[in-house]
Order: C-alpha cells, then structure tokens, then sequence
C-alpha cells in the first residue's frame, strides 16, 4: 500500500480474504475477539526459528500502526517472491530466519468507533456518557466499554487504580485501566498469545513521539533500541507518569523478560495526518527488521 488506507473493518475482512486466497503463502489466523465480537486477526510470514511478534492499534486515534502492519504484510509477500532487499538485508534471507507473527489490529472496535462514529453499537449509548455526551469519538482511544487496553496488563496494575483514584479517572476516552488485569478480551487474548508463543522479541506500534521505550532494561536490549533509534532518527527514552504503569511491553518485558518495544511513530497530534505515513511506513519496516534480529 503506497497511500493511507483506514483499516476499517470492511478494509480488515477485504485484507483478510485477500490473505486466504495466496494458497498458504501466509498463516491466518484469530487470537481472539473483541468486546463486540470482532475477530483479532493474526498472519505468520517467513519460516525461521526465530520469532518476532508485532501488534498495532493498541489505541484507537492510532489506527496509522494498523496500516503500517498491513503494509509490512504486503511488503514481505512481495519481496519473498522477487528477492527484494531493505536496509541492507535480503527479504528472502530475512524470512528464512524469522517467523513474524503481526496482528495488525489489536483494538478493532475503538478503530470502528473512531473512524466510523455513526457505527450502530449495543454500547451506544454508554459509549456517548463515557465520551462526556458526545458522539464525536475523534480523540476515542480506548476499547468499546472505555478501558485503555494499554493499561490493562499485569504491570503494577494496583498502584495504577490508586492513580486512577487520585486522578480521578474512570471508563472513558483513555488511561482507565480496567476491573483487574487482562479484564478485557483484547489485551486477555493478546497475553495469552504471547506466554503461549514465547516469541524472541515483542514490538508494540503506538504513535506518536519519535521514541522508543525497552523492556528488560538490559544492556543488550538497550543497544538493540539505540541502534534502531539511530538509524531512524528516534531517541530511546524512559517513560513517565501514567505511561509506567500496565503497558503491555512492560509486562512481556518487565514480567516475561522478552526483548520488548515500544515504537512511537511520527511525532505531531494524534491521530497523525495521512501525509506522515509514507514516513512511518519506511519506519514500521526498518524497526521489524532491525529489532527482530539478534
């Protein structure tokens, strides 16, 4: 995909047919379902024994991670079959030493509501009181019942619900983190997915910031992040406030101890303009070369 396309779940089911029909040239599959029973698709590319898993669209105005997976996809089926090569690494190669596990779309009914705020839900009218009335969902982030799926892990989850307390956040637009960890079907999906694939290395596309936070904070997997930020033009940072608190790299790397990371894409306001996607999208392919690799 050369442009922008809002991976809506019309665009989401079109990507997924398209897949099926390669003949078993990529794996399909579903990790799970979303609050409104929407499937959490998953693609296996490449046959190596070393794993990389990639997830996109943690938050909602964030949908841009989402394109970018599905262009990685398009990107590996292309270059697999005419030996295509980038930053340096033949794809061919690159597949036969990494299987890549993506799930483009982590949080499908947030995307929905974002992208198509008139969408008919069962929630709707919750939806609008949590959005403080409004049926302009434009700055929506969270899952379909107001929980920010990035704060829903088991990474000092309590600590965050007395931050919550203090701050007085509730179900809503973002950074409620839920009843207990994993208390919703996206982010329980995703982590059983993950401690039953014990990949080699986990990268979380968000935007925006230009940044990179890793997990452990281990001398190797730090090198790792600066060699990608240096390459790209990113800073490897430490997050604060809110952000150390329930983040799904904090938990696969602070509790799991995999390689993990956190990519910011772009930098501006959310959700970044389509003109910055040409940019990310050069960006999504170095990061899932470069930090998949030892």
């Amino acid at each position: 995909m050369s442009e922008l396309f809002l991976p809506t779940a019309d665009f989401r089911r079109k990507k997924r047919d398209e897949y099926l029909s390669l003949g078993g040239r990529i794996g399909i599959g579903t990790i799970g379902r979303s609050i409104l029973s929407e499937p959490i698709d998953v693609y296996k590319i490449g046959k190596g024994k070393r794993t990389s898993l990639i997830i996109g669209a943690h938050h909602a105005m964030e949908y841009i991670s989402a394109s970018a997976l599905y262009d990685l996809i398009d990107f590996f089926l292309l270059n697999e079959t005419r030996g295509g090569t980038y930053c340096g690494m033949d794809i061919p190669y690159l597949l036969s030493l990494v299987s890549f596990y993506i799930v483009p779309c982590l949080n499908p009914d947030g995307v929905d509501m974002h992208l198509n705020a008139a969408r008919v839900s069962p929630l709707r009218e919750r939806q609008i009181r949590m959005n403080g009335g409004s049926n302009d969902f434009s700055q929506w982030q969270a899952n379909a019942r107001g929980v920010d799926l990035n704060h829903n892990y088991d990474f000092r989850f309590s600590e965050y619900k007395r931050v919550e307390r203090e701050q007085g956040i509730v179900a809503g637009r973002s950074k409620y983190s839920g009843e207990h960890p994993e208390s919703e079907p996206e982010a329980r999906s995703l982590a059983s997915f993950v401690r039953a694939l014990t990949p080699d290395t986990v990268i979380s596309l968000h935007a925006q910031g230009g940044e990179v936070f890793f997990m452990p904070r281990t001398a190797p997997v730090q090198r790792k992040a600066e060699m990608f930020c240096k390459k790209v033009g990113y800073k490897a940072s430490t997050p604060t406030d809110t952000a150390t608190y329930g983040g799904f790299v904090d938990y696969t790397g602070g509790v799991l101890k995999i390689p993990s990371f956190t990519v910011e894409l772009g930098r501006g306001k959310n959700p970044l303009p389509e003109e910055a996607y040409p940019a990310i999208r050069e960006i999504v392919r170095t990061a899932a070369i470069l930090l998949s690799l030892y």
